[in-house]
């Protein structure tokens, strides 16, 4: 017992080549064809196929969609050790979808239809073979010879068109639900099915959960979207207990929506601006100058650090704008230097450096603001 292939029916081609292949290293009677439609628990069988040294197994969107709490079962007691596992990516990008349904011990080997048969055998002639990890002894015309043989008909690409038709048969939406008011999910049918036998089930960080649809009207059914923190979820949706369509629905926050817009922003006193509708940069330094006056006759709060405060946060780390004349010069907010130069800790300030070695007088330099820069020079 050397080889097992497990595949589902519409990939049965891809299992015969295989079984033509690795006949190139092991006798023909140990490798195992093993249809998942014909799969048994039975205690028996399954000591029978857990015997074989490898296991490969055809992820094709088929077998995705066929998957059903039996066979999933099923794959979870054959797939193991992990070491021993060799998972053939045929029509499906990656193997993530398999990993989210089935409780698998660990990550396994992954090959794909695209790379050469050669591939294939060093794979598993590393796992019946560990000490002959080479192909040395095997001709490559035999090897090209068994590829030319085998009528592939079952190509990558009509996966690909099986899987387009599975989501235009039956649309999962919206894609992206937010963490705090997910809403509702619905599923679109291009045709009638029984409600009665249809059900939504999510995946995510090892949890399943099915649970009933409603219905909106004949073709369009709906459920209450669960809560997930932000990130990907799978969603199967079932019929008879057979997934027909598995979508990836995505969870955000609302921090994570306006992130990339702040990230977006290289000028902040712009954004300032915007937000707050301000009609101009001088708006928002009369505003900012104002809040800061009442601010300190209401308080007697300083706007600057003294130098002993300084040098405490400057050794924990280090800021582009260290105190608040700094940012006035960078953005040219000409009214705020003025009055933060009139306070009594401000020559200090002029002296203070920030992280690039720029103090405020060069900052206004070199952000072309002349005029503040010959004031704060004048200090």
């Amino acid at each position: 017992k050397d080889i097992l292939v497990i595949y589902e029916q519409e990939a049965e081609e891809w299992a015969l080549y295989l079984k033509s292949l690795f006949g190139l290293i092991v006798n023909e009677e140990g490798i195992l064809l093993y249809d998942l439609e014909n799969s048994s628990c039975k205690h028996q069988e399954l000591l029978g196929l857990l015997s074989y040294k490898c296991k490969l197994l055809i992820l094709s969107c088929g077998l995705l969609n066929c998957l059903n709490q039996k066979r999933s079962y099923f794959l979870e007691q054959v797939l193991k050790p992990p070491d021993n596992v060799v998972i053939l990516l045929c029509g499906v990008e990656n193997s993530e979808i398999l990993y989210e349904i089935l409780t698998l011990d660990g990550e396994s080997k992954e090959i794909s239809t695209d790379q050469k048969p050669e591939e294939y055998i060093l794979v598993v002639k590393g796992i019946i073979q560990p000490d002959h990890q080479t192909i040395s002894d095997i001709n490559l015309s035999d090897v090209r010879r068994a590829s030319e043989e085998t009528n592939l008909t079952f190509k990558t690409e009509v996966l690909s068109e099986r899987l387009e038709s599975n989501e235009q048969s039956i649309l999962v939406l919206p894609r992206r639900l937010s963490c705090e008011n997910p809403g509702e999910i619905f599923i679109l049918l291009k045709d009638e099915i029984d409600e009665e036998t249809l059900e939504i089930e999510f995946v995510a960080d090892n949890q399943r959960i099915r649970t009933q649809t409603a219905s909106w009207n004949k073709k369009v059914k709906y459920v209450k979207a669960l809560d997930f923190p932000a990130g990907p979820v799978y969603v199967n949706v079932y019929c008879g207990g057979v997934i027909k369509t598995t979508a990836q629905i995505e969870y955000y926050t609302a921090l994570e929506e306006i992130e990339p817009i702040l990230k977006k922003v290289a000028d902040p006193i712009a954004f300032t601006c915007q937000a707050l509708k301000f009609s101009s940069v001088e708006k928002v330094d009369n505003v900012l100058t104002s809040l800061l006056k009442s601010k300190i006759s209401s308080y007697e709060f300083s706007p600057f650090q003294s130098e002993e405060e300084h040098h405490q946060q400057a050794n924990s780390h280090l800021e582009e704008f260290p105190t608040l004349l700094h940012c006035a010069a960078r953005f040219g907010l000409k009214n705020l230097a003025t009055f933060l130069l009139s306070c009594p800790e401000a020559t200090q300030a002029c002296k203070i450096t920030n992280k690039y070695g720029d103090d405020p007088e060069s900052i206004a330099k070199k952000h072309g603001h002349k005029e503040l820069r010959k004031l704060i020079k004048e200090l």
